[in-house]
């Protein structure tokens, strides 16, 4: 008769696995950042495990650690967990950090009209 094991911890509970774009969107900076989860884990104060579960699809029990990821990748919060970014405050962020300028070389004759944008 196999004796059975006693005295042992009981495990934890796993995770949930839901389906979000957070691992996409978590991998898709991480990859344009040319940056290991190593070095995820050391910015946001994790271990790498953590990181590696949450590429697998893992819901961060953190929110806090996901906030620094996201401050130190500039990148959106919001955008980061569901892949959407609601509309930015007036004057929070400037046209600089919006757009690059480029030369445009022009000849002949133009007509140029501008317009107004006004905020919905």
């Amino acid at each position: 008769m196999a004796s059975k094991k006693t005295g042992s911890a009981p495990r934890a509970p796993r995770r949930s696995r839901v389906e979000t774009p957070f691992a996409a969107n978590l991998a898709q900076v991480l990859k344009e950042r040319q940056l290991t989860g190593k070095a995820a884990a050391e910015i946001c104060g994790v271990a790498p495990s953590v990181i590696a579960d949450w590429l697998g699809g893992g819901a961060p029990a953190n929110p806090l650690a996901v906030q620094r990821l996201a401050t130190a990748l500039q990148v959106s919060f919001e955008w980061l967990l569901t892949g959407t970014m609601t509309s930015v405050p007036a004057g929070s962020v400037s046209l600089a950090e919006l757009f690059e300028e480029h030369e445009v070389g022009l000849s002949g004759i133009f007509k140029i009209e501008a317009k107004r944008l006004v905020r919905r």
